[in-house]
């Protein structure tokens, strides 16, 4: 399989993976009862303002509150209200030619689409994935905190990063709302191209059009999806996003603090609208919902590519065939091998993520520095690889295997930013230091794949990690749909740890009884004491038991 957007669906957890040339190239995750808030816009109050900081912390109806620094307001407090008005908003001073980052812009769930589950049973939380061509705007406010903001203030904002670990989500007061095309920034009398768009007479051509479509007080920032398209695919892009912030303009006006005044679409429909290009030849859905929402989205929107659609019915899951499954619990290990024998080691702190690059078992056949120039060229490659699948973000140190020659260290460092320059998130790198390390950081507005899959070892107290009860539940319902058939007409027994075998039987009972029904089969869920968390085990009586 060559370029591909694999969209895959267990219970209440759906998985995306990018193909590019049969390898994963992005990844992401979002389960339902902790839906992503990044995009998402809300009328909060303020609860606290810390002149000290130079920020305020803001009720949203979150279960915590959101931080909003000084240097992310980008308008005044109108005088004749309590509340925070963003739409009139000066020029911003972002980089409109910035990379794509992940996570920065909202659009809302028309009205047309099928209904993701309801959020009344399976509350969204922080952490889901969004993915455009500019980062938020921002203008520098000359005032402080204290004089722009009020405790008991009413102000409209957007969540511009997730929550992670302790910290609250960030917010912002400027909106950015994007279309398949276009970015709309309210208000912001400003066009700018992405910078992934290189041909400098197509990028004229964008921006003269966008130019003609805007009213004035009128900002846009036209995608990487843009390049080619027609004056009136732009203008149908440019209407929508008018109607949408109309929209959210109104809700404003008559929604009380604290409160969701517009939410970002899920991950399915998301991963669709951002990641679909003409690289992509196929688009496949394993989930029979999720399949008729995604042909109801290129329908309406992206119809040139309707006939790439497949819906996966295979006698494997989607995600195994395709070998998915094994490069992403590959992205769990904390040991990655390189091709010569080599390895690196990632470690992550609160402050930071270390990646320490070793030669292994690899000894080479000339002499150290080519030896050790060979490893770290693969090392660039594989670490930025690696990067990327894990969503690895902030402040990273590599730290290469020593180099004498000054031409080599060279060598590794363009090799280094020849492969971030595939990175949609936005990185800054330095050179190789004397001691063989390469700061750099990577835009972070979510949890990494390790963090947000794996959670703290009870049994030593955080100093480890393992696999979360969320996603060894996850693992069971897989092998009870790939195995399950096999037992029809009998019983299936499940015996796992007991926290697991609780999930199970509790806020998965749906989707067992959903498994029962389809598989012909009868589930018996038993709970085994002082069983490891991620030990399980499938069996019928009279037969062998398998496990994991």
């Amino acid at each position: 399989m060559k370029d591909a957007l694999l969209l895959n669906r267990t219970a209440g957890e759906t998985r995306v993976a990018l193909l590019e040339d049969g390898r994963v190239h992005a990844f992401y995750i979002e389960r339902a009862r902790d839906r992503g808030v990044v995009g998402n816009v809300y009328v909060g109050r303020v609860v606290r303002v810390l002149p000290g900081m130079q920020a305020a912390f803001l009720d949203v109806g979150a279960e915590r509150s959101v931080f909003l620094y000084v240097g992310d307001i980008v308008t005044p407090k109108e005088p004749e209200t309590d509340r925070f008005e963003p739409f009139r908003a000066p020029e911003p001073e972002a980089d409109p030619d910035a990379e794509e980052t992940v996570g920065v812009v909202p659009m809302q769930r028309p009205t047309f689409l099928p209904e993701p589950p309801d959020p009344t049973t399976e509350p969204a939380l922080a952490g889901g994935p969004t993915v455009a061509d500019a980062p938020l705007p921002r203008s520098r406010a000359p005032q402080r905190i204290e004089q722009l903001l009020r405790t008991g203030q009413e102000v409209v904002v957007q969540v511009s990063k997730a929550a992670m670990g302790t910290k609250g989500a960030r917010v912002t007061t400027q909106l950015s709302l994007p279309g398949r095309f276009l970015v709309h920034l309210a208000h912001a009398d400003h066009v700018g191209v992405s910078r992934r768009i290189t041909d400098e007479d197509e990028r004229e051509r964008l921006r003269t059009l966008v130019e003609e479509l805007r009213a004035p007080g009128e900002g846009f920032i036209v995608r990487t999806a843009c390049e080619g398209r027609t004056r009136e695919e732009l203008a149908a892009d440019v209407q929508y996003l008018r109607e949408l912030h109309r929209g959210i303009e109104a809700r404003t006006r008559s929604t009380k603090a604290p409160a969701l005044i517009h939410e970002d679409l899920d991950l399915c429909l998301r991963s669709v609208r951002d990641l679909m290009s003409d690289r992509v030849a196929r688009i496949v859905v394993d989930h029979p919902t999720d399949h008729q929402r995604v042909a109801t989205l290129l329908d309406r929107f992206l119809p040139r590519y309707r006939d790439r659609l497949e819906y996966w019915d295979g006698a494997d899951p989607l995600f195994q065939s395709t070998g998915v499954e094994n490069r992403l619990r590959q992205a769990l290990e904390r040991k990655v091998p390189l091709p010569s024998g080599g390895h690196i080691v990632i470690d992550s702190t609160e402050a930071l993520t270390a990646i320490d690059v070793n030669s292994g078992r690899y000894v080479g056949s000339r002499d150290l520095e080519a030896t050790t120039l060979r490893v770290n060229l693969e090392a660039a490659r594989v670490v930025v690889d690696a990067l990327r699948v894990r969503d690895i973000g902030g402040l990273i140190v590599i730290d290469f295997i020593d180099m004498e020659q000054l031409d080599n260290r060279e060598r590794v460092y363009q090799e280094l930013v020849t492969a971030l320059e595939g990175d949609r998130a936005r990185t800054q790198v330095l050179p190789i230091s004397e001691f063989g390390l390469v700061e750099m950081t990577r835009r972070r507005v979510r949890e990494d794949l390790g963090r947000y899959l794996l959670s703290a070892c009870d049994a030593c107290a955080g100093t480890g990690r393992v696999k979360s009860i969320e996603t060894v539940a996850y693992e069971v319902l897989r092998e009870i749909g790939t195995t399950g058939g096999s037992h029809a007409g009998g019983v299936l027994r499940v015996r796992c740890a007991p926290e697991v075998a609780n999930r199970l039987t509790t806020q998965e009972a749906a989707a067992i009884t959903t498994l029962q029904r389809g598989l012909g089969v009868t589930i018996d869920v038993q709970s085994e004491p002082g069983w490891p968390r991620t030990r399980y085990s499938m069996s019928t009586p009279g037969r062998r038991e398998a496990s994991s």
